[in-house]
Formats: structure tokens, sequence, C-alpha cells
């Protein structure tokens, strides 16, 4: 009985570790299922992710692709694109003998409307005019953006090479068209230099350079223009490079030279005033009249500096000759734009006065109406605090810019002077004659003095006479001299 007891309960103690190792198996199966569902689940993310970067990858091919071949922002054929083309038109034409242009296009004035209306608004400004220029040109053309807002076409197969005229004066008109930016309709113009295979160069680098050479003589012929390139504009070029670069170095100031030219009235004979001239001696170009160099100087940053440089020198002169008993009422100076865009002119104007010991009464600030295209209140700012501080203002070259008689009544401006190209025709030109009668009633009703400039010959003088023009400039009365060369005897001469 006790052996029967005791085998039960081995039995059943047996069934229990068995039941327990079961048990336990069971749960080690169940954490392994887990575990292989769990892997199962990463590896399907896994693959998921491995997808997902694949098409990440071919995406990015493809944007990297896409850009190699297009502009990003105004999506025309890219530069690398552009220079195949050319290459590949130039290779046809030597073989066919055909023609083909190459034309370089630049905006006016773009870095105006990007600094005051902000990038945003020069890449809106940008991406209309490339839809623009795109509608200009046929199929097999190409226009490509290079860098910042300038463009280049291709134009092959060309009859005759009035036809890239006829193209650059259609893409003048379109970019002409007012663009509206910012609730704002904004204006801008280009300009474009044109060169013609096989005429201008046979070969892709000399045709590009070539064409920026007439972009360049485009830009310094006032722009809104197109040029076709000649073989002197490479002279041209080589001479403004010449010329720029030693406008950057302060020994230029030792070759400057301040003519002169007197102001007269004809009634009272006698010197009203003398115009300051600056002319450069070049020690490799001899004589060089402000007239060329002023833009240079002006793209190199050297404009203030140089006419800071001619108002000391010129007011210098005047003291002198008001010590020596010649005394010409006032000196007049030309300023640039650039100058009255300066917020320190009016305090280097006054300290200068100053230190010279000169009234303000004696100075005349010229400034010709060309360059009067500044923001109008900022301009009419300006020209009232020099007011203020007790110079006389004059416009030049009254009649050669766009200045309205509106803003002309707000502008504290002492005289008008008559544009030199008004003055050599009047006695034979009706239009001219008509011009000049003009100004002068126009001058007479605003009580501003005018002066007539340029005046050549005793017949125009008889006829400023007439129109009530008393005070006039030019070869008749003294061609600009220096400030040594007013003797007695050229004084006397000039009142004569």
């Amino acid at each position: 009985m006790f052996l029967l007891i005791a085998f039960i309960f081995i039995a059943f103690a047996i069934i229990l570790v068995l039941a327990y190792y079961l048990l336990r198996s069971s749960n080690q199966l169940k954490q392994v299922k887990e575990q292989l569902k769990t892997a199962e689940i990463q590896f399907l993310k896994e693959i998921d992710l491995q997808r997902s970067l694949s098409m990440e990858l071919f995406a990015l091919k493809e944007a990297v692709s896409h850009n190699i071949l297009t502009d990003v922002l105004t999506h025309l054929p890219s530069r690398g694109v552009f220079e195949d083309r050319l290459q590949l038109t130039l290779n046809q034409s030597q073989r066919y003998q055909l023609t083909f242009a190459v034309i370089f296009l630049n905006l006016d004035g773009f870095k105006v409307i990007n600094d005051a209306l902000g990038h945003d608004a020069g890449d809106i400004l940008l991406k209309e005019i490339a839809s623009r220029l795109t509608e200009c040109i046929r199929q097999v053309d190409t226009v490509s953006r290079f860098v910042g807002d300038e463009f280049v076409f291709i134009l092959p197969q060309l009859s005759k090479a009035e036809t890239a005229a006829y193209v650059a004066q259609r893409v003048l008109n379109a970019v002409a068209q007012p663009i509206r930016v910012q609730e704002q309709e904004i204006y801008v113009t280009a300009s474009i230099g044109i060169a013609i295979y096989p005429t201008d160069g046979n070969d892709a680098k000399i045709l590009l350079k070539n064409a920026a050479t007439a972009l360049h003589q485009a830009k310094s012929r006032g722009r809104n223009n197109y040029q076709f390139y000649r073989s002197e504009m490479y002279a041209v070029s080589q001479r403004e490079l010449i010329l720029s670069n030693s406008l950057r170095s302060d020994l230029v100031y030792q070759d400057f030279t301040v003519y002169y030219q007197p102001q007269v009235n004809v009634e009272k004979k006698e010197i009203v005033c003398m115009e300051a001239l600056l002319h450069w001696q070049h020690p490799d170009f001899g004589l060089v009249t402000f007239n060329e160099f002023s833009r240079l100087a002006e793209n190199c940053g050297k404009i203030v500096a140089i006419e800071e440089w001619l108002l000391r020198n010129s007011i210098r002169h005047l003291v002198k000759w008001k010590s020596s008993g010649f005394t010409p009422n006032a000196i007049a100076i030309s300023i640039s734009s650039k100058q009255l865009e300066n917020t320190h002119l009016v305090h280097k104007i006054s300290n200068v006065l100053q230190e010279m010991h000169l009234s303000p009464e004696s100075l005349v600030i010229e400034i010709s109406e060309t360059s009067l295209h500044a923001e109008m209140d900022q301009l009419e700012k300006m020209l009232h605090m020099l007011k203020h501080l007790g110079v006389q203002l004059s416009i030049n070259n009254f009649g050669t810019g766009q200045l309205s008689l509106q803003h002309l009544r707000r502008l504290p401006v002492d005289s008008l002077k008559i544009d030199a190209s008004f003055i050599q025709d009047v006695t034979v030109n009706k239009e001219s004659g008509a011009i000049v009668k003009m100004i002068v009633a126009l001058a007479k009703s605003l009580q501003l003095t005018v002066i007539a400039n340029g005046v050549e010959s005793i017949k125009q003088k008889q006829f400023l006479t007439e129109q009530g023009c008393v005070i006039m400039q030019g070869p008749l009365f003294g061609k600009p001299a220096m400030a040594q060369d007013f003797t007695s005897a050229f004084l006397k001469n000039i009142y004569s």
C-alpha cells in the first residue's frame, strides 16, 4: 500500500514537472513568435524606407539633371546648354556657310529695382522678362540667362544681319512694357549688343566677347538701344578699361586740371560767373574731358571724391581772383546725380566755403536736367537744403531732359541754362528758335535767370538778346582756359 502511494506521488510530481516545462516552452514559443513578428514588421519598415530613399534619390537626380539643363529661376536653358548649342550652331554654320547672330542683353537699372523692392520683386521681374524674351524669338532660336539680369540669344540661319536688328527692336519694345510687381507698375529698359558670324568672329568665345563689347557701347550711348559690334569698339573698350584703372588710383589727382569758361552779361559787358570744367591730362591719351570720364568715375565709385576735389580747387581759384582784382560774381560747378544722393553733400560744401572764407552766394551748383531722375521728394529735399545754405542753383542742359513743369515749380532753382544743341542752329532752324523762345518765356514767368550755352556767332547773340536772354556762354566770349590764362588782355578782349 505504501509503495502504491509513493508511486502515485512520484508520478504526480513528474506530471507537474512536465507541465511546468511544457508551459515554459509554450511561453518561450510565444515570445519567439512575437519576436519573429516584430522582426517582420521591422523588416517591412526597412523595405519601405529603402523604397522611399530610392524614390527620393531618383527625384534628386532628376532635379539635379533639370537644374543642369535649365535655369532654376526662369526655366530657360542653362548656361551650359547655351554654350553647347552655340558650339553646335557654329559647327553647322561653318559646314554649310550660314550666318547667325549672338545677342547679349542686360537690363537697365535692375539693381535699383532690386535694392528698392527686394530680391523677391527682382525675381518676379526676371521671370516676366524671361517669358517676354521667349515670345520674341523663333523655335529654332535660343535664349538663356547667364547670370543676374544678363540674357544671351542665338539666332541661327539668318538670311541677313538686319534680321538680328529686327529681333533686337522687338525685344526692346517687349521689355519696355510695364510689369506689375507688388501692386505697382515697374518700368524697365534693356541694352543690347549684337555680334554676327562670321563677320565679328569665328569662335564662340570671341563672338560672346564682341557681343558684350557692343552691349557696353549701347550702355554708353544712353541705354535702351542696340548696337552692332564694330572693330573700332575694341579700341574704345580698351581705352575705357585703362581710364577706369587709372581713376582708381589716388595719383590721378596729380593729372587733373581745372579749365574755366566765362558767363557774360552782354548788356552790362561783365563776367558774372566762371564755370569750372574738369580736364584730365592722361599720360597715354592726352587731354580727356570730364564728359568722357565722368561715367567711368561713377561706375568705379570715384565720382563723389573727384567732384569734391573740383569744388575745393575751383573755390580756391575764385578766392585768388578776388584778391588780385578780377572779381567774377560766382563760380559754377556741376554735380552728378550721385552727389545729390550723398547725405553729407551740404555739410561738405559748407565746410569748404567756411575754410576758404567764401560767401555761399558766390557758388553756383549746376545740375544737369538729364540727371534729375531721382525720387522727386528726396531730390527736392536736397535742393532745399542747398538753397538754405545760401548757394545758387542752376539746371544745366535744360530742354534735353524730361523735367515736367509741375516738378520744376517745386524746385528752388535760380536759373535755367539752355542746352548748346538748341543754340547751334537757332538762327536757321525754326524749331530750335521756337524752343529757345519758349524756354526764355518760361524762365521769365517763373522769375528765373536764363543762360544761353554754346553761343558762337554774333547772329546767335543778337537773336538771344532780342528774346530777352542777356547772359551767355560760349566760344564767342572765350573758350575754356586755365585760371592763369585770364590775364588783363584776355579779360579786355572778352568785355569788348
